[in-house]
């Protein structure tokens, strides 16, 4: 990817052609915020708006979902790291049809916890969660793509605990659900003048 200028920004590498990421994941990966269906949840801590990179997708295709928290003043969502509080994890469930990647989160920074004087690595303020994954390509896909409207719908659980500078809530989980309209393969070969023939360069 690269910016403006034409400076590579970050690479992409696939291990199969089959397997490709979306150029609207990767919009996704360096922060834009496109205009896509989303879902608002708002929570007395937090609000989140969750969406996928693409309105739709074919077998094979690798895409983002996106999780857009805006923590409410004050409030402070903890990070992995070495102490006794729940982490901020999304849980994706098992789902044939799909890969599910890792999480990719921001950097956290450390915050100094006086009721404790503690200091734990915690998320304030606006920042993205996101999460890959690959839409299968096999048979099983083939017989989803026979049905009317073919739809992928992956779920997941947000598992969280938030604290303020001066108490710490419970620890809690947020039911999530993405639905990802799928497309059919594109079968339809390239025209003839384009076409790589043996014996050309």
């Amino acid at each position: 990817m690269t910016d403006a200028k034409g400076v590579v920004r970050s690479r992409f590498f696939e291990k199969t052609y089959v397997e490709r990421r979306t150029a609207a994941s990767l919009l996704a990966l360096a922060g834009e915020t496109p205009e896509a269906p989303a879902s608002e949840t708002s929570t007395p801590t937090f609000t989140l708006r969750t969406w996928a990179s693409n309105d739709a997708a074919a077998p094979g295709q690798r895409v983002t979902l996106v999780l857009d928290f805006e923590m409410k003043s004050g409030m402070h969502a903890y990070a992995s790291g070495p102490h006794g509080y729940r982490a901020l994890r999304l849980r994706l469930e098992p789902q044939a049809l799909v890969t599910i990647h890792e999480s990719a989160f921001p950097e956290a920074h450390p915050y100094h916890f006086a009721p404790l004087d503690e200091t734990v690595p915690v998320f304030e303020g606006r920042f993205r969660l996101t999460q890959d994954v690959t839409l299968a390509s096999g048979r099983d896909f083939a017989e989803l793509l026979k049905t009317p409207n073919p739809a992928l719908t992956i779920a997941g659980t947000l598992e969280y605990q938030v604290c303020s500078d001066k108490v710490c809530f419970a620890p809690a989980a947020l039911p999530l659900q993405w639905t990802i309209p799928v497309l059919p393969l594109d079968r339809e070969r390239s025209p003839e003048a384009i076409q790589h023939k043996p014996g050309k360069t």
